[in-house]
This record gives C-alpha cells, structure tokens and sequence, in this order.
C-alpha cells in the first residue's frame, strides 16, 4: 500500500547470530570464574605468582565486559526482530500493532521495565499469530528464568566489593550461577524464538 513504509528489523539469522555469540560469550564468562574459584582455592595454600593472580583478575573483568557488550547487543537485536514482526504480523491482519514502536522499545530495554513488558509483548505477538497455545509455556519458562537470573545477577553485582577470602569466594560462586542461569535464559529465549 502507497504511503505505508515497511520497517526495517533485524533478520532472523541476525537473532541467531546473537543468540548464539552471547551464549558463548556467557559460557567463557562461567568458565573464567570457575577457573578463577579454583585459582582462589589453591592460594588458600599457596601464594600465586602475581602474574597468574593477575591475569585471572583481567580476564574476570574482560569476560565481565563482553557480556555486558552481549546482553546489550542480544536485546537491542532482539527487540529490532520483536518490532518488526509484530508490524508484519498486525499489518497482515490488516491492522497497526497497538503498541507504538516507541513503546516497544522502552518495554524491552528498559531494565526491570522489560522485565515485565517484553514477555507481554511476546505473547501477544503469539495470540496474534495464533500460536499462543503452543508458546505461552515456553514463553513462561523463560520469563521465569529471566527473573531468576536477574536477581541472582544483581546479588552477584551487589557482593562484588567482597574484600574478605571468603566473601570474594562466595561472590565468586554467585557470579559462576549467574552466567550459567543467563545462558539457561539465552537458550530458552532461543526456543521461544
């Protein structure tokens, strides 16, 4: 139809691709601090070279970083492909998509706020498609998760300036679970998709 301009979103293997690097970006993270937490346990005997001592410290802090960079990446990619096919979807229907592209965007990257948006959104992109019997478990599963994770994160984040061995060490251990439920939300974000 004249006038209407199709939106530009994010293609399909553009969410793969990100799905798939964050989840591999989140599974170094939980191997770096693992690797960490055994670095911890051995100089509770012996003193680490300072080298060693370190390098695992940068390299925490390098994993750290490429999972936020991930998280950021995934969401805004994520987001991209939600607006676009809910256009598509409403559009077939022979109708706009009754939230606005704003809307959608702020619902899904504002944190906390998507939290509770971006799974509503994904539903009702699904009753729109007429899936929703098909997805709402799938789509419940990783909105559980999604939580679970970001409470465990934000303790993990809130724990970090742990100065004591043993503290650093639990902190150490909250982070490991930490990456590990954010690749689970990755991976039940990707059956969603």
């Amino acid at each position: 139809v004249a006038g209407q301009e199709k939106r530009k979103s994010a293609s399909a293997t553009a969410v793969r691709a990100a799905l798939l690097a964050s989840a591999a970006v989140f599974s170094l993270a939980a191997l770096g601090h693992i690797l960490r937490y055994l670095l911890l346990l051995i100089n509770r005997t012996t003193l680490l070279p300072p080298l060693v001592a370190n390098g695992t410290l940068l390299m925490g802090v390098l994993v750290s970083l490429a999972a936020m960079v991930a998280v950021i990446v995934t969401a805004a990619t994520m987001t991209s492909w939600l607006v676009g096919r809910r256009a598509a979807v409403f559009r077939f229907l022979g109708h706009d998509d009754p939230r606005s592209e704003w809307e959608l965007w702020a619902g899904c990257l504002i944190p906390v706020v998507n939290l509770v948006w971006a799974p509503v959104f994904l539903i009702e992109l699904a009753r729109a498609e007429q899936s929703e019997a098909r997805l709402r478990g799938p789509i419940v599963l990783w909105w559980v998760a999604w939580i679970f994770s970001t409470a465990i994160s934000a303790w993990a984040m809130l724990t970090s300036s742990a100065t004591e061995a043993q503290a650093i060490a639990d902190n150490t251990v909250t982070v490991i679970i930490a990456y590990l439920s954010g690749l689970a939300v990755l991976l039940l974000l990707w059956r969603v998709f």
